[in-house]
């Protein structure tokens, strides 16, 4: 138990350190125990980590509950103190006075001693200081009351501590925290939509801005460039109901308005979370959390949930016709009773939340229990309320068999889904299944048998669910995952070929199609897709051939030189060492021209990526300017400047997500926005290409 309360120290008080709450109180004159008249003897201090150095003992009297958070340099902080010597005798006490003193820690103003031994102190902490001389008054003392070479010894009551930030390290703007958040941990970031309250005030408490609650997303300059800057940057150091005080110097903010230094109070109220609850992950139904909900439980598959629907609006905000809310709905979740909207969202929700969720693609809101059967617009955003779930039968308690007769309930689910077209709950659907059974290692034979069977059967339902979805690559996987174990699945064969084709790899399809024909010489299917599929290559290789005849010509009509050289014989190239069946060569390629000095890197979760450490990134190199032949206008050709990187990946990283980083003498810029995504389930053995383009500002 001790050791747990050193690590969540050791988390949480550097993290919350950077939530810096500042004053600009004047400091008070030194105290008795300062270093003596005009010694200005300031030194820079940190909150050491190192133990208290053998001058200075301290002995905590008094150790508040609950209580991480401790002063660093710059801090402004409130004591209550008794010192004394080493016979007794006291020499200077704040508690006698009534009144506590206030200074700042780390510059000088009180003796080296309280510097050390108080910022190892937390808020209400009381402990006692044994200091010896050279960390006190050392030979010269504070007469009469200190003598020299004097060990003090001082009980100290750490009441208060005010944060002072400097934001830009300018003195333009110093932030001082009035109330603290009530979650330290959490603060928002470049992007984040938050609730706010802004008030803002010039010399003389003249009023120059009040708004209160207004919704703001950070770093989207709504509130201007200079103004803008400062409320992001103290935003990001905030938490959920923090207050805090900005003072800024003259013409920081509102500049060239004439209203001097202006003072504002900010208020951060809510910070939204915002998460993607489309059933692919796709962005196209996004929820952004308005109130919080009770506790951490969600619904899951199965569970009856109860769900409002308050409102439903269009991209201006104005109410849907035909909308018949406010209204309850009751249905069972995942199982696809009402529309996909809700579904996904449902499912993200806890007891009492509110939220609103925006959907691009109109027919996945399409939901006739709320008059919305046929609305056709580009977007609707809808406000929904949590009602109550009901938890059905927990996982761990379920028998084997349970498992396996939940696992086949959802499968026939997921087959009617699948016959209505809702392809994407359908493709979910099957992946519970799977997470049903999971590893089946420990059932008896009979039932093992029937499980691997059952996820074969699943595998080739997700590839028909994937087709569907234009999702070729997922479906070769699916198929690829079959074949492995059963090489001649006709069901298998079928789909891969489809994938392959819709890949444009038309050889391979034809390959497939070939052996499924030579497997089952009547199937219909086979041959009338085989056709399509060769037609396609004939096209693909004449399109190619013409290309490289381009190609010769404009070589042709070079002028070389009368005299060539004589052809040397090409050194055999030794063959390429075939892969590793469960690696996957994986080709980053990406469009950026460079600055000078600059490199294209790509970074990832995966160790062979850096493990998202931009300094470990997989450099890429750039490829040579492909021949574009001069057009007639005399215009000059497109520049494309193309980087590429291959890395060999196992494919038991299964989703990967990545990152571009640009590296150069002016430092890292990195993609911004949501991340790439590569799937490397099933792929050992092949080559993936990820083609990609530059996310967000920088490139």
């Amino acid at each position: 138990q001790a050791l747990g309360s050193r690590c969540f120290l050791c988390l949480w008080v550097p993290y919350t350190g950077r939530r810096l709450a500042a004053s600009l109180a004047q400091a008070r004159p030194r105290p008795a125990m300062s270093d003596g008249e005009g010694s200005g003897d300031e030194f820079d201090y940190s909150p050491p980590a190192a133990p208290l150095p053998d001058g200075i003992q301290k002995e905590i009297l008094v150790s508040p509950k609950d209580s991480w958070k401790k002063p660093k340099a710059g801090d402004e902080l409130t004591v209550h103190y008794v010192g004394s010597l080493e016979d007794g005798t006291q020499f200077d006490s704040s508690r006698d006075r009534g009144e506590p003193i206030k200074f700042t820690i780390g510059q000088g103003q009180v003796i080296k001693g309280w510097e050390l031994g108080i910022a190892t102190m937390t808020k209400g902490e009381t402990s006692k200081l044994t200091i010896q001389p050279e960390y006190a008054y050392g030979e010269a003392g504070s007469e009469p009351t200190i003598p020299p070479n004097a060990v003090l010894i001082f009980e100290v009551e750490l009441i208060g501590i005010l944060s002072k930030d400097d934001l830009f390290g300018d003195d333009g703007c110093v932030k001082s925290t009035i109330k603290e958040g009530s979650a330290s941990w959490s603060h928002p970031s470049k992007g984040s939509e938050v609730s706010m309250s802004l008030k803002a005030t010039a010399e003389g408490d003249i009023l120059v801005e009040d708004r209160y609650e207004i919704d703001y997303v950070i770093g989207s300059a709504d509130l201007g460039e200079d103004l803008g800057r400062v409320i992001d940057k103290a935003l990001k150091e905030m938490s959920k109901d923090e207050v805090c005080s900005l003072k800024c110097t003259k013409d920081y903010v509102y500049k060239g308005k004439g209203h001097g230094a202006v003072n504002i109070e900010l208020t951060l109220h809510e910070i939204y979370n915002t998460s993607d609850v489309s059933m692919l992950k796709d962005g196209t139904v996004m929820k952004k959390t308005v109130k919080d909900g009770e506790g951490h439980d969600r619904p899951e598959d199965g569970f009856d949930v109860v769900l409002r629907v308050n409102t439903a609006t269009d991209a201006s905000g104005a109410a849907i016709p035909g909308f018949s809310g406010p209204k309850e709905l009751s249905f069972r979740c995942c199982e696809g009773d009402v529309c996909d909207v809700i579904e996904g969202a449902s499912r993200d929700m806890k007891r009492g939340e509110h939220c609103l969720v925006t959907c691009v693609v109109p027919w996945k809101v399409q939901e006739p229990k709320l008059g919305l059967g046929e609305v056709d617009l580009p977007k609707v955003v809808l406000g929904l309320e949590m009602i109550s779930f009901s938890k059905g039968k927990e996982m761990w308690s379920r028998t084997n068999e349970d498992k396996v007769e939940l696992a086949l309930d959802r499968k026939d689910c997921a087959a009617k889904l699948f016959k209505n077209k809702r392809f994407e709950m359908a493709l979910d659907k099957y992946k519970k299944v799977v997470e049903t059974i999971g590893s089946h290692d420990q059932f008896h034979d009979e039932l093992k048998k029937g499980c691997a069977e059952l996820k074969r059967t699943v595998e080739l339902n997700k590839a028909a669910c994937y087709l569907q979805l234009n999702d070729p690559t997922s479906a070769l996987a699916s198929c690829n995952i079959v074949l492995r174990e059963d090489r001649n699945n006709l069901k298998a064969l079928f789909r891969r070929a489809k994938a392959h084709h819709a890949r444009m790899e038309h050889t391979e399809a034809a390959g497939d199609l070939e052996r499924l024909i030579e497997l089952e010489p009547g199937n219909d299917e086979a041959k009338k897709l085989l056709p399509h599929v060769k037609r396609a290559q004939k096209i693909a290789d004449k399109a190619s051939k013409n290309t490289f005849a381009k190609m010769c010509e404009g070589f042709g009509s070079i002028d070389f030189e009368h005299k060539k050289k004589k052809e040397e014989p090409k050194p055999v190239e030794p063959e390429e060492p075939k892969q590793n069946p469960n690696t996957v060569m994986v080709s980053f390629k990406i469009e950026h021209k460079p600055e000078e000095g600059e490199t294209v890197h790509v970074v990832g979760g995966a160790d062979e990526l850096g493990k998202w450490d931009a300094t470990k990134s997989v450099a890429m190199t750039k490829l040579p300017m492909p021949f574009i032949p001069p057009t007639g206008s005399g215009k000059p050709p497109v520049e494309h400047h193309y980087w590429e990187g291959v890395v060999e990946l196992p494919q038991e990283l299964g989703r990967i997500e990545y990152q571009y980083v640009i590296r150069g003498p002016k430092g890292d810029r990195q993609e911004e926005g949501s991340r790439h995504k590569c799937d490397l389930s099933g792929m050992g053995g092949s080559r993936v290409r990820c083609s990609d383009s530059w996310r967000g500002a920088g490139a």
